[in-house]
């Protein structure tokens, strides 16, 4: 249950807040002035904070001021009540990073209206994988589980990079995050050929590994689109020398020295019409499997889950 904490020295005011967010139901708790909230922001560690701008001892603004110092209230989402309609506290609140304001008096749906959106805005982007801005294994999971629970037929595509590991080893971090951006731009393209980026999820699971899910029978048509902008646009992160060999030299996980090929992208396919998914787990560990297939394969290639299974 998400937790709220309402930090106000209004009596009357405090208790109606705790009565409008226990009634739908968050679990609620209080405080009666700026350092009673600090000390149950550091002890009770709540999901989201009603902060009232006006109060002795500590004012909202030096709490704020100080828990947003901590990188583990960064993220903390707080909206502040203010009695005063004016623009000079609402910018110094904002320029302290508080997620929003509400003024006094206010409509409780108004208030939980701004409470729910700003906590899925911020449960989006914590799950933004920050290099590639694509959503990460939270929204990926959700998503799957919604066309498993709508009984929905569907494809997923699982990318993956050989050869990666030695790239990264041999020219550097920056250099690889490159790679993993151009390749988050090889997956958006390729949807955006087809005009399905608005029914498609590209997912960033991390490092190399890439997810698609698409509507069934686009699969082909986006692993080819994305093996040919994919290898065309490979070759332009590698030196000219590296080029020519058609290989890096570098040292494999068992510290030996290797030539590797320049990369290739690796993609598994699971279609749900002839797959019977399980669960997300399932569908995790089926591509596993395939991504071992996928990689024996010395050039860019994709494969299919084979087996069939009853509905």
């Amino acid at each position: 249950m998400t937790k709220v904490l309402v930090v106000d020295d209004e009596p009357f005011l405090k208790e109606m807040l705790y009565d409008i967010f226990t009634m739908a139901g968050y679990d609620v708790i209080t405080a009666e002035n700026g350092k009673e909230g600090l000390d149950k922001i550091y002890g009770e560690s709540p999901d989201f904070v009603i902060l009232d701008c006006s109060m002795p001892i500590m004012d909202g603004f030096e709490v704020l001021t100080i828990i947003r110092k901590e990188a583990r209230f960064v993220n903390l989402p707080v909206i502040m009540l203010t009695a005063l309609a004016g623009d000079a506290e609402q910018i110094k609140g904002l320029s302290l990073g508080v997620d929003d304001y509400i003024t006094k008096p206010f409509k409780s749906s108004v208030l939980l209206t701004k409470v729910k959106n700003i906590l899925e805005r911020k449960k989006q982007s914590l799950d933004v994988n920050p290099l590639t801005s694509l959503p990460g294994n939270v929204s990926i999971q959700k998503y799957i589980e919604s066309k498993i629970a709508s009984k929905s037929d569907f494809s997923i595509l699982y990318f993956d990079l050989a050869n990666f590991k030695s790239f990264n080893d041999k020219y550097g971090f920056f250099a690889g995050d490159n790679v993993i951006r151009f390749t988050a731009s090889v997956l958006e393209k390729s949807l955006k050929e087809f005009g399905k980026n608005d029914s498609c999820l590209i997912g960033h699971i991390g490092g190399d590994d890439f997810v698609v899910i698409s509507p069934i029978d686009l699969e082909i048509k986006i692993a080819e689109k994305v093996i040919e902008l994919f290898d065309a646009g490979i070759k332009d992160f590698y030196n000219k020398e590296d080029l020519e060999k058609g290989y890096i030299v570098s040292i494999d996980r068992n510290d030996n020295i290797q030539n590797f090929p320049i990369m290739t992208i690796s993609i598994s396919i699971i279609v749900t019409n002839i797959a019977d998914i399980v669960d997300f787990e399932d569908v995790a560990q089926r591509a596993s499997e395939l991504k071992k297939i996928a990689k024996k394969n010395s050039k860019s290639s994709y494969v299919f889950e084979r087996r069939k299974y009853g509905r």
